[in-house]
């Protein structure tokens, strides 16, 4: 499975809902909005909080392939005894933490 293709379609997915959501919205508001792509000076907190949501929607589609990575560097790590993972615990988050020790302590920048 292409991960990078299965979190780009996810996030296509998220913007056209959210996309929809807005013109719904305009629709009953009787007001026209920018799309979520476009900037505009008379944009409304409406407007605002579905172009921020697309944004974000956006960083879903780099983050995801990483999680999916960082959790199968996880589940390595756990198989050579380097970190240990208990029921309903998250593989890339321990595997994170484990990285973050090893290779940022002593920074001021930890995780």
């Amino acid at each position: 499975m292409n991960h990078d293709l299965v979190a780009a379609r996810a996030a296509e997915d998220i913007i056209e809902l959210l996309s929809l959501c807005q013109q719904l919205q305009s629709e009953k508001d009787g007001r026209e909005r920018p799309a979520p792509g476009t900037y505009s000076r008379d944009e409304d907190d409406f407007a605002d909080r579905i172009r921020s949501a697309c944004g974000h929607a956006l960083q879903l589609r780099r983050l995801l392939p990483v999680a999916t990575t960082l959790s199968a560097i996880g589940a390595e790590m756990e198989r050579r005894g380097e970190i240990s993972v208990l029921p309903g615990e998250d593989y890339a988050q321990k595997a994170m933490a484990r990285l973050t020790e090893q290779y940022l302590s002593g920074r001021d920048n930890k995780q």
